[in-house]
């Protein structure tokens, strides 16, 4: 999205069957740059196939030490990531870096400790959204309606949108668990 006073900052598209390739080729790229990882995976909206979304490319990396991230900051900077200290101010080993090209958003990237559970989260929502075309709909239906509502007001955005993804999480949990 475009920078900027009013400028629009939220925009929900169709899904692009491109996306996880895009996403296999920054996978590779970040390969390289965090050898460490133990795991590179593509997560939200982006990575369920059908599902409309803001055409920003969601990654998690999950690493030993976020310590040793926040040392090599300068190398995913070579790659066009900038770090975004702060970003989850409750959680210091949650670190967030987001890659913009063209004044868009292409990708964000979210790196967590093993041993959080945070890629649990991750993993659930983004399985539970693959395997619950209904759910999938219902989602896409809120955030298109939102990003209307609010195309310049990202914070508000994601604000809107957070009861539903929590109400999303708790029947994943629930199906997970066995239950309906």
């Amino acid at each position: 999205m475009e920078y900027g006073p009013g400028a629009r900052t939220v925009e929900v598209v169709d899904y692009d069957p491109a996306w996880p390739a895009r996403f296999a080729a920054e996978r590779a790229l970040l390969a390289g740059v965090l050898p460490g990882a133990s795991a590179i995976e593509h997560v939200g909206s982006t990575s369920v196939p059908g599902l409309c979304a803001k055409p920003t490319i969601d990654i998690l990396a999950v690493v030993a030490d976020v310590q040793d991230v926040r040392e090599r900051t300068d190398a995913l900077a070579r790659h066009g990531y900038d770090y975004r200290p702060g970003s989850f101010p409750d959680d210091e080993q949650h670190l967030f870096f987001r890659k913009v090209a063209d004044g868009r958003r292409t990708h964000h990237l979210h790196v967590v400790a093993v041993g959080s559970p945070l890629p649990e989260d991750y993993r659930l929502f983004r399985d539970y959204l693959r395997s619950d075309d209904e759910a999938a709909r219902e989602y896409g239906r809120l955030k298109r309606a939102l990003a209307d509502r609010h195309a310049a007001e990202r914070p508000r955005y994601i604000a809107e949108k957070s009861a539903f993804v929590d109400e999303l999480m708790a029947r994943a949990r629930r199906r997970r668990a066995g239950g309906s």
